[in-house]
Formats: C-alpha cells, structure tokens, sequence
C-alpha cells in the first residue's frame, strides 16, 4: 500500500446523495460564454495570438466543455421534469460598466456587464421563467450570492453541482456548500475546465472530502425512480 492509498482508504467514500423532490437541488455554475472555448480564443486574439492557432490549440478543451455542457442540459431536463429545483449562478457585474467587479476578477479580465455575451447563458441549460438565477462577480457562489439563504428557504438539503471551471467557481462553491452544512454532489461529466491535468487535480482534491461524485446517467437513472 502506498501513503496515498492509505490516505484515500482511511477517509473512506463520502455517500452519494439520495435525491427528493423536496430537498434537492441542482446547482449550476458559470455556464455561460465567459466560460467556452470562443472565449478563449476571442481573447487569445485580443493579446495578439493568431486566431487560427488559438482555435486550434483550444480544440481539446472544446470537446470538453461541449461534452459537460451536454450532459448538465440532459440533467437539467430531468431535473425539471421530477421537481428538482435548477438554481442558475453565472458571473455578472450589476453596474453597466462592470465597476462593482471584484478585485480577482478585475485582475483576470472576468468583467461581465449585463448586456455583454460573456454574461450570455450557454444556450442548452439557460434558466426558464421562473427558475432562481443569481449572479456574482467573485469565484465562490456562497460569498457572492445570497444562494444559501435561497437554499434554506426552499428547504434544501442536498445540492447536486455542475458547470464551469471545475477548479475555480465550481470548487469554490461546492467547498463552501459543504461548510455550510449542505451535502454535496460533484457531477464528474457535467463538469469542465481549461486543461485535464487543473480537472483531475481538483477531483482528487474534493471528492469524498467536500463532496460526493457521481455520473449524469447514473444520477438520472436515481432521478427517474423519483
């Protein structure tokens, strides 16, 4: 046995959750333009990078982000249709001029006015009418949002978590649910980052110490026994 086995083995596997209608949610995190590929590239562009080699060198990650993205809209169709409530979280400033960004995102360039197409929601899991939507200017829905006030008053126990960047806003918040008293469950293919190797990384970090983790079918097939 090596020391990481033994770490892994001593902390034992955190329970995935058991889903109901009325202590469910499912949480999704920064799915947004701000969050593609195309984003990425149009700012390669703007630093002066050629655009085709920006395209191309974004390829994998692409992939990645379409397959997430993918598999967030087929459980949030499920979700929807057994009651499970979506809870939509993006970044977004509330001035027009983005002034009330926070410091880190400033520094980043993760400035989002209202209007602009990297506040835009991915098409494939936008909010409905009537769908909890919150935004934020900083990585961490619970500092940023009022998203565990909302939570308790929808008596939410449990927290099902999706979107993007698996190692920023998404870890963020889901070690902040998870202090907060929330269990929580990682979506494994529901989920992307920039790179594999920031992906694993965070996997390794949080799985069965902050959170659960499961896959969408699996997930799903819970869902459907609802």
């Amino acid at each position: 046995m090596t020391y990481e086995e033994l770490i892994v083995k001593k902390g034992g596997v955190t329970p995935q959750i058991i889903p109901s209608a009325e202590d469910t949610a499912l949480v999704l995190i920064d799915m947004q333009n701000l969050a593609t590929a195309e984003n990425i590239v149009r700012e390669a562009v703007a630093v002066g990078i050629d655009e085709e080699e920006a395209r191309q060198l974004c390829q994998t990650y692409h992939k990645m982000e379409r397959a997430a993205t993918e598999k967030a809209a087929k459980l949030l169709a499920v979700c929807r249709e057994k009651g499970i409530r979506p809870i939509h979280v993006k970044i977004q400033s509330y001035a027009g001029d983005a002034s009330d960004t926070g410091g880190l995102h400033k520094r980043l360039n993760f400035q989002c006015p209202p209007t602009s197409w990297e506040a835009k929601w991915i098409p494939e899991v936008a909010p409905k009418e009537g769908e909890v939507v919150l935004v934020k200017t900083c990585s961490g829905a619970v500092v940023g949002t009022p998203i565990e006030r909302v939570l308790l008053g929808m008596d939410i126990k449990k927290c099902y978590c999706v979107g993007f960047y698996t190692d920023q806003c998404v870890e963020t918040t889901v070690r902040d649910l998870a202090d907060c008293g929330f269990a929580c469950e990682l979506v494994l293919d529901a989920t992307a980052t920039e790179t594999e190797k920031r992906y694993n990384n965070t996997i390794e970090n949080i799985c069965n110490v902050y959170c659960a983790s499961g896959y969408t079918d699996e997930i799903i097939e819970k869902l459907r026994s609802l």
